[in-house]
């Protein structure tokens, strides 16, 4: 961008900050545990948000919704009054949802994101077509009028001419669906790694050789990004608000088409003659990105899982809930584990023993029980335990081959209680 058109877009800017920010929408699409809440996070801290106001709950049950303070961090202390409203679709059977976020006026101060994972890089041109695919279609559903279609694409067009000083570039914009769109690759500190499989070199040119061909025809920036290094988390920002607000942006101190790690090509700075001389042995060949880059496994314990907190109102409520659905149930003591018998040699009160001098034994138990819940819990109950097995060596095991003597229900004082309670007919 010439000099004279970064005064014209400062003059722009100027002129909207007199007149007052208005609130826009960021629209990101990606698969889940592509690191979307987690560049999220990140970029609450650039804008000074409160986290917890990025995890409230969307105008759907279904489409996550969270803000951005609208920040001009060349003057942070400046205050704009406005938000930068984000939503995050992860389902393309979501999709129908898209009319309840977006309509034929928003749509004009929208900016679309869609989210890769370079965890599994192998996804990459499938999940492309799958977005694009729901982006015709949620143009198409917007039933915009023609006029309105050609001046969002001629916004696009316009803007690009900037970037490229006018100059016609082949392949460049085939596909103009009149948004600004950005092609965002996370996690892009995994290129670092040593565990990417062979030939990785090969495959990190053929990864970056067709997502700079996608973006040129669809008129996509492309940005590699990574929350964990902090790579291109401002850039991304600035970039966000530079097209959505006219702030001014130095496309030239940004852009970086040589370190893949944290690759910046915006739109109208890349085209398919540079893509050519830059990997002309593939520009030569017919790649099949499914055969070229495969399926490589990762190890688990390096890779770092995108967690989503819940905000801790909503978890009260969702607890409480369960409770009075939950059936009244009486609740549980532990119970000591005794050590099983045979059933011949499980131990049987004396046959002398009266019911009530039983009955004192239980209680005996009962308040040894209870002793335990007042002191050492673990402490008292392995020198319980300690005691019973003692007893039991004592007096319930008896030696191999002795012979069992049957003991009955009632002892001799209880059946005669019994006999004068119910005589014999």
């Amino acid at each position: 961008m010439s000099k004279k058109e970064n005064v014209w877009n400062q003059l722009l800017f100027e002129k909207s900050r007199q007149g007052g920010f208005i609130n826009k929408n960021l629209l990101i699409l990606g698969r889940k545990c592509s690191g979307k809440r987690s560049l999220l996070d990140a970029l609450a801290d650039v804008t000074k948000t409160l986290k917890n106001g990025i995890r409230q709950k969307g105008i759907t049950p279904i489409v996550d919704y969270a803000y951005l303070n609208l920040i001009d961090l060349r003057d942070p202390d400046y205050n704009t009054n406005a938000r930068l409203n984000v939503y995050i679709l992860e389902e393309e059977g979501q999709k129908y949802l898209l009319p309840q976020i977006l309509n034929h006026k928003n749509i004009k101060n929208t900016f679309v994101v869609i989210a890769l994972d370079m965890q599994e890089p192998w996804t990459f041109m499938e999940d492309l077509d799958r977005w694009i695919g729901v982006l015709q279609d949620m143009m198409a559903d917007l039933r915009l009028s023609l006029n309105e279609l050609e001046e969002m694409k001629s916004n696009v067009m316009q803007y690009m001419s900037q970037m490229d000083g006018g100059q016609a570039h082949e392949g460049l914009l085939k596909t103009n669906l009149g948004i600004p769109l950005m092609v965002m690759v996370n996690k892009s500190d995994i290129l670092e790694r040593d565990d990417k499989g062979k030939d990785w070199d090969q495959k990190a040119e053929i990864i970056q050789f067709c997502l700079r061909q996608f973006c040129v025809n669809y008129g996509a920036t492309l940005l590699f990004t990574s929350v964990k290094q902090k790579i291109n988390i401002k850039v991304m920002y600035e970039y966000v608000l530079h097209r959505l607000y006219n702030m001014p942006f130095e496309t030239s101190q940004h852009k970086n088409l040589s370190d893949f790690e944290s690759l910046f090509i915006p739109l109208g700075q890349d085209d398919i003659n540079i893509i050519k001389s830059t990997f002309t042995k593939l520009a030569n060949n017919a790649i099949k990105y499914e055969e070229s880059v495969p399926i490589v496994q990762l190890k688990k314990n390096l890779v770092k899982e995108e967690l989503t907190v819940e905000d801790d109102q909503e978890f009260f409520t969702k607890l409480k809930e369960k409770s009075s659905q939950a059936p009244a149930t009486r609740p549980i003591l532990p119970i000591q584990r005794q050590v099983e018998q045979p059933a011949q040699q499980q131990q049987t009160p004396p046959a002398d023993q009266p019911l009530s001098a039983r009955g004192s034994q239980q209680s005996e138990q009962l308040r040894n029980f209870y002793k335990i819940l007042t002191g050492d819990p673990i402490q008292q109950a392995q020198q319980q335990l300690q005691d019973r097995m003692r007893q039991r060596t004592a007096t319930d095991i008896q030696p191999q081959g002795s012979a069992t003597k049957t003991t009955p229900l009632f002892n001799s004082q209880d059946q005669q209680r019994l006999q004068r309670i119910f005589p014999k007919k």
